[in-house]
């Protein structure tokens, strides 16, 4: 499958011509300096970034009403969801997206065997020297320094893309998108520890026993399952729980903790304790 993917990726990129010189647009821009940070140097020219070109996809003006038209239960497709292989289908970018990105790399000299289509056709994927990118991309890439913990990113103010590009083009990264709060100085010493709570934030902790109560009394101190029951009229008893399953979103370096879940089941749901989740990693995810 991924290898009729690429070749299917290959054959659009080589049918489709692609202008060698056009002038360059200004794509994105950081909206404002960030605070606590300084630059303290240029990035090292043959140090390899993991680029990845966001392509524009198609159909996203109609999200609202394929979401409703499997989810309202008036609708005559109520229940009837996707298979990811629509979902990828339906929002996919078109052949003349992904050729027009694809050529404009190559003809800047990145041979095809770099490149990589992601499996939901949304992001081409390069490893590429910083000296590459910034020629590419006509820019210059700094490494920024916290001031307080002496953290480091790396970024640049803008870049640019050909103009016959950028209608194909949504976003690039790493660019311009800036971490503006400092990761723990714990991360940087261990490498990325998932899951580790926040130095600055985290879940309020109260040593009272909750006692689960159908109202809206005590929502603003405290929001349980209750609370959720009440505030959105929700009256339900399941009925197939043996076929029942619900997600937890992870966003990278955040991961779930076992002991949060145990916690939680332990307050809510004493059966699952010690259930542990199944991973299931999306485009990428870590």
């Amino acid at each position: 499958m991924r290898l009729l993917a690429l070749a299917s990726f290959l054959t659009v990129c080589l049918a489709a011509p692609s202008p060698r010189a056009s002038h360059h647009v200004v794509h994105e821009t950081r909206a404002a300096d960030p605070i606590d940070w300084q630059i303290v140097r240029r990035l090292e020219h043959d140090k390899v970034l993991p680029m990845r070109f966001g392509l524009k996809q198609e159909n996203l003006h109609r999200i609202e009403e394929m979401l409703l038209a499997v989810s309202h239960p008036q609708s005559p497709t109520y229940g009837q969801h996707w298979t990811p292989s629509a979902v990828v289908e339906t929002f996919a970018p078109s052949d003349d997206t992904i050729a027009a990105v694809a050529n404009w790399l190559t003809d800047a000299g990145i041979t095809r065997e770099r490149l990589r289509l992601s499996v939901s056709k949304g992001w081409i994927d390069l490893n590429a020297t910083v000296g590459e990118i910034e020629d590419l991309l006509k820019t210059e890439y700094h490494v920024y320094t916290h001031m307080e913990t002496g953290d480091e990113q790396i970024g640049c103010v803008s870049y640019s893309v050909p103009a016959h590009v950028q209608p194909h083009v949504d976003l690039i990264k790493p660019t311009v998108h800036f971490r503006h709060r400092p990761v723990s100085n714990r991360f940087n010493k261990r490498g990325m520890n998932l899951g580790a709570p926040s130095r600055t934030r985290g879940p309020k902790l109260s040593n009272k026993k909750i006692e689960e109560q159908p109202s809206l009394a005590n929502c603003d101190k405290m929001i349980t399952l209750d609370c959720l029951r009440a505030l959105y009229s929700v009256d339900y008893t399941p009925v197939a729980t043996d076929k029942n399953s619900y997600g937890i979103v992870e966003f990278t370096p955040q991961a779930f903790l076992q002991e949060d879940l145990n916690l939680f089941f332990r307050n809510f749901s004493p059966s699952l304790v010690g259930v542990t989740p199944k991973t299931v990693l999306i485009d990428g995810g870590m």
